[in-house]
């Protein structure tokens, strides 16, 4: 065990990790010295495909059974994941961001890609996805359709939504709540339709939006469809042009303290 905890010291690990990855059950079967040449072997073989120290460390902090894979396993994964569709970098991306496809089977895969094309994207469409967003494959199917659903019950329609999570498939990774909440808040100021164009402005927190409207509001910028990009300008941006930093603004205009026009608080 010295010479594991030697070797990972060495590589970037701290003791922390050390212990938590050579205790996880995945590893538990494995003798010392084999766990040792697994290590070694796979974090080597790992850096020689183009992941950074950095990123096999969070790898295998969030998959430890990486180190119980064989070189030959995780070569035919890759392998495997072009054979979709993917190219080489996007596959190292996908894995970097999602580690546990290493530990999907490739028919798991093809059919999870087969029923995206089944609910009313194109094959091309759901590669782009995936690629964008691995974590839309650890998802089940069930879960996407309602999610979809769901997102037709705010008053998009199919249509608008497979184009919507097209543009920005991290939207299927929101709650619906988070979602409703946003939705509720731009149609309730006039702008609700322009995310379907621009989807991915709903990733900022409607705590954010709702303060910068109404500090525009204050100085006499009314947002409306012409101009409502200057909600979702970056914070380096936003405060350059308007002199205010997001801390100030999430505490001079906190949500509670203002009713939208119905009389909800958002």
């Amino acid at each position: 065990m010295n010479e594991i905890r030697k070797y990972m010291l060495e590589f970037g690990y701290n003791n922390d990790d050390i212990d938590k990855i050579c205790d996880n059950y995945s590893l538990s079967s494995f003798r010392i010295d084999t766990l040792y040449d697994k290590i070694k072997k796979n974090s080597l073989f790992l850096l020689s495909l183009g992941y950074s120290k950095q990123d096999v460390i969070k790898m295998t902090k969030l998959l430890p059974a990486l180190f119980g894979l064989s070189v030959e396993n995780i070569k035919q994964r890759l392998d495997d994941l072009i054979s979709l569709g993917y190219g080489r970098q996007d596959v190292i991306k996908m894995t970097k961001l999602l580690p546990s496809l290493f530990g999907y089977s490739i028919e798991n895969i093809k059919q999870k890609l087969d029923n995206l094309i089944e609910l009313g994207y194109g094959r091309q469409d759901v590669i782009k996805m995936t690629k964008s967003f691995p974590s839309l494959l650890n998802y089940s199917i069930e879960t996407i359709k309602q999610k979809l659903d769901d997102l037709v019950k705010l008053g998009y329609s199919r249509q608008d939504v497979i184009k919507m999570t097209k543009t920005f498939p991290s939207l299927l990774g929101l709650s619906i709540e988070n979602v409703k909440k946003k939705i509720d808040f731009y149609g309730d100021i006039g702008i609700g339709n322009v995310f379907i164009n621009d989807t991915k402005n709903l990733m900022q927190s409607v705590e954010l939006s709702y303060a910068r409207y109404y500090f525009l509001y204050d100085k006499g910028i009314v947002i409306d469809e012409s101009n409502y990009r200057k909600l979702f300008y970056n914070n380096k941006t936003f405060e350059k042009q308007f002199g205010v930093s997001k801390d100030y603004l999430l505490e001079k205009y906190p949500c509670e303290e203002r009713k939208m026009k119905d009389g909800r608080t958002i």
